[in-house]
């Protein structure tokens, strides 16, 4: 029996026609987009990004988080292994302002088998109330050597946000061919809407 047919979490799947001829398209217009792209990232600025945004009645972010997806075709099973031995430090301090942001690659974590390069970023303008910065970033790096890069985390909050980055194979010692830039990126997976539960009544313990 396929999967099609098999009822999910006691439920029928309701897959069908229409649904399957969409999905042909989506697959064929995919595989036009790997040809075209030649392997390379290919994202669209902005602006057209906001005016599909308006166009198509979908979220910026949704439009992103696809977009950025199709530049991920290349295998990351070495991410899921372990870095290997830590071997020191290596200083970047690279710093960059745009859009009221401050941008600074401070050093990466040098690894037996990656690096792992933090960035830190700070919202410079003053705002009537609180900021909460979100930043739908990926690094990329460009020298001598083929990079792959994915997302290791961030945190922060309010004005500053940190995030780290893995680069395989791990970067030089030096750094001065090696070109740093930010792209528009993703977590790659969508996050869930949660229910916010707001507790604030005393509590008293006996």
């Amino acid at each position: 029996m396929g999967w099609s047919r098999m009822p999910i979490r006691g439920m029928q799947n309701e897959y069908n026609d229409e649904a399957k001829r969409v999905d042909e398209q989506i697959l064929e217009l995919y595989r036009q987009r790997k040809s075209v792209s030649g392997g390379k990232n290919l994202f669209p600025d902005p602006e057209t990004v906001e005016q599909w945004s308006v166009q198509l009645g979908l979220e910026a972010s949704e439009i992103r988080f696809i977009l950025s997806n199709l530049n991920e075709a290349r295998p990351r099973r070495h991410f899921w292994e372990e870095p290997g031995a830590l071997l020191g430090v290596l200083p970047i301090m690279k710093t960059t302002l745009q859009d009221d942001a401050e941008y600074t690659l401070t050093h990466a974590m040098q690894h037996e088998k990656l690096s792992i390069v933090t960035l830190e970023i700070r919202y410079l303008k003053e705002t009537v109330g609180h900021v909460n910065v979100n930043a739908e970033l990926m690094l990329a790096v460009v020298g001598d050597t083929d990079y792959e890069i994915d997302g290791h985390g961030a945190h922060g909050g309010g004005a500053h946000l940190q995030m780290q980055f893995m680069v395989s194979p791990p970067l030089p010692e030096e750094i001065s061919s090696v070109e740093f830039s930010l792209v528009p990126g993703s977590n790659r997976f969508i996050r869930p809407i949660r229910e916010e539960v707001i507790l604030d009544k005393q509590i008293d313990f006996h």
